[in-house]
């Protein structure tokens, strides 16, 4: 399988299971990496974060795509589609809401599992 998982407010929300998560799923020789509306000149330092707080590499880093600067809005249900990703886990909170997400996975929605998200966004919790 190949999963991949948001950094703000689900990663970072729940770092001790998604770090063991990751961990486990990689040694049953799946694919594991992160899809986030993170710009795509953050990849090093979010990868580089990763590591500080005991995750694994990532297999892979998908990063915000949007060709609309002023609303950053960019279509991750077209990154999953498109690169295969079976599994996504996200909070929802990065402008693209429950319902895009269905509306643009179609009968492919069972892809999202949604995290609740701690507060605030922008602290690590374990």
């Amino acid at each position: 399988m190949k999963i991949s998982i948001d950094f703000d407010g689900t990663m970072w929300s729940h770092m001790a299971f998604f770090r063991a998560f990751m961990y486990t799923m990689k040694a049953e020789g799946h694919q594991v990496g992160c899809l986030t509306a993170h710009e795509p000149e953050t990849r090093a330092a979010d990868i580089a974060s990763m590591k500080a707080h005991g995750f694994p590499e990532p297999d892979f880093w998908y990063g915000n795509e949007c060709e609309n600067q002023e609303t950053k809005y960019w279509d991750k249900a077209k990154v999953i589609l498109r690169e295969g990703i079976d599994i996504h886990f996200d909070d929802c909170n990065d402008g693209a809401s429950l319902e895009e997400y269905r509306k643009n996975l179609g009968d492919q929605s069972y892809r999202l599992i949604i995290v609740e998200a701690r507060k605030p966004l922008n602290v690590h919790y374990e």
